[in-house]
């Protein structure tokens, strides 16, 4: 994952913490596309607010 795409995929995590995740060890979370990126399927450990192990990255069109 570039810089860009962590802090992207991040922020959305962080949007959501609170009601998803916490408390939640193994988590996945589906972006939304945009101009510059397709949907893709993200599964991260989560040690916390805004600190996320990624551990996979899946694309929705399963190529």
């Amino acid at each position: 994952m570039t810089k860009k795409e962590k802090a992207k995929v991040t922020h959305e995590i962080n949007a959501v913490w609170h009601s998803r995740y916490k408390g939640k060890k193994y988590c996945v979370i589906v972006t939304h596309p945009n101009s510059e990126s397709p949907a893709y399927i993200y599964r991260f450990v989560n040690h916390g607010f805004d600190n996320y192990e990624f551990i996979g990255k899946f694309d929705t069109e399963g190529e």
